[in-house]
């Protein structure tokens, strides 16, 4: 019991510790994405809750994001999903697959509308892109 008793803090202690060392996906996602099968493709995540797509250096369009746990009729308590809203009000679900994950400067969504991936670098110049 003394040992169960030493356990269950230390266990809270390493999980907090961990928690830390995460940074939520709304942090990872900032900046500068580029698509790797177009690198004239580029989304612009800010932290006021925008992202911007450009094509060639052009602003295209502007959404509102959010990220969440659910989108339209998609929920799942261990996914993240991002929502983008345009200044119509239509809404755009995609499922994150990762972000930066091990710093590889790879961003991977779904598009649940028809399931296709996307995947963006965050430097134009990766040899990830090629």
């Amino acid at each position: 019991m003394k040992k169960l008793l030493f356990m269950l803090p230390l266990l809270f202690f390493v999980s907090a510790i961990f928690a830390q060392n995460q940074d939520p996906s709304s942090k990872r996602i900032l900046g500068n994405w580029y698509s790797k099968t177009n690198l004239n493709i580029k989304w612009t995540f800010t932290q006021d809750g925008r992202v911007y797509n450009y094509n060639q250096d052009r602003m295209a369009v502007m959404y509102k994001y959010t990220i969440s746990h659910s989108c339209q009729n998609f929920t799942d308590d261990t996914a993240e999903f991002i929502t983008l809203m345009d200044k119509d009000g239509n809404q755009f679900c995609f499922k994150i697959n990762g972000i930066n994950e091990n710093k590889n400067g790879i961003l991977s969504l779904t598009n649940l509308s028809n399931m296709q991936q996307l995947i963006f670098v965050n430097d134009a110049n990766s040899k990830v892109a090629q």
